[in-house]
């Protein structure tokens, strides 16, 4: 009785069997990191320098590493410690030729005016050579030598004698209309004061309204007022007597007696409108006493005062030096 093929279950059969091929991952892993690697090699082999070490102190402050300065002492040049300032730094310019091309300085504008540092010579006994550090030439300044700066009496005294040389000005200006008694000047802490004395003389009684000769004694100190750049003010004066005048109060006819004189000066005169200023102090600031005509012809004035532009430690000592002491 013959057999009957033996039959091979489904489940039996077994597909072609390969080789396991997991190590495929790890290699290519491992040839992917050495891609990397040689590509930052690359990299860094043509990397600047300058965006180098500024990447590297950047991740050295993100990693918390202090960042520390080191000096390669195989470039640059030695300057000597006087040549430095309190910051560590070298106020000659040395090093910053140093590291310049020789050929490009002599391009570049300015080049001429730096002296380049003369080298020592070398010692004859073959030991190693010091290098000295240029001695700084003080800068040339435009005018030659810096003139020493003056002191406060030597301001004083220039101030005086432009006071004065103004003064003389307005004095001969005055003499050709004969008008120079006409007015007192005043050398001062405050600058140079025109007075323009007695009421009768340069207003009308009881007035504001400026007379024909406070027109004229005007006339000529404006134009020369005009010429100076100092600040003017104009103060009105009353003397100390029962009050005539149909006002309220002194202060409002001194007030306007200064603001017609600077009205006159503007229009008259030709002095800028900003530099003058009007003030009224009634009878407040007496020269005297007021007890007699002419005390009182004193005290009923109007000042033109000057005022000097000098800082008031230079204008504390005008007085001392316009009385010759």
């Amino acid at each position: 009785m013959s057999r009957r093929p033996h039959k091979r279950r489904r489940g039996e059969e077994h597909g072609e069997e390969h080789p396991d091929e997991r190590w495929m991952a790890s290699y290519m892993d491992m040839v992917t990191v050495l891609m990397c690697m040689f590509i930052v090699l690359y990299a860094m082999s043509s990397v600047d320098q300058q965006k180098f070490e500024q990447l590297r102190a950047s991740l050295a402050t993100g990693f918390g590493t202090v960042e520390t300065a080191t000096v390669d002492t195989a470039e640059g040049t030695v300057v000597a410690a006087e040549n430095v300032n309190a910051e560590g730094e070298s106020f000659t310019g040395g090093a910053a030729l140093a590291d310049a091309d020789p050929e490009t300085q002599k391009d570049e504008p300015g080049a001429a005016d730096v002296a380049a540092p003369t080298p020592s010579p070398a010692p004859s006994d073959g030991g190693a050579s010091e290098t000295t550090a240029p001695t700084p030439s003080p800068a040339p300044s435009a005018a030659g030598d810096a003139a020493e700066p003056t002191t406060d009496r030597e301001r004083a005294e220039a101030e005086v004698e432009n006071l004065r040389a103004l003064q003389e000005r307005i004095d001969a200006g005055l003499r050709e209309r004969d008008l120079e008694t006409a007015v007192r000047y005043v050398i001062d802490e405050r600058g140079l004061t025109i007075r323009l004395v007695g009421s009768e003389t340069f207003f009308l009684p009881d007035s504001a309204q400026l007379t024909e000769q406070t027109q004229r004694v005007l006339e000529s100190v404006g134009p020369t007022l005009a010429t100076v750049p100092n600040e003017v003010g104009v103060e009105g004066h009353t003397a100390r007597l029962p009050d005539s005048v149909p006002r309220p109060l002194d202060w409002e006819l001194s007030t306007e007696r200064a603001v017609n004189v600077v009205r006159n000066l503007i229009d008259t005169g030709g002095v800028p409108a900003p530099r003058l200023v009007a003030i009224g102090y009634g009878e407040s600031r007496p020269l005297a006493p007021g007890t007699t005509d002419a005390e009182l012809e004193l005290n009923r004035r109007v000042d033109i005062v000057v005022h000097s532009d000098e800082p008031e430690s230079v204008r504390a000592l005008i007085p001392g030096i316009a009385d010759g002491a």
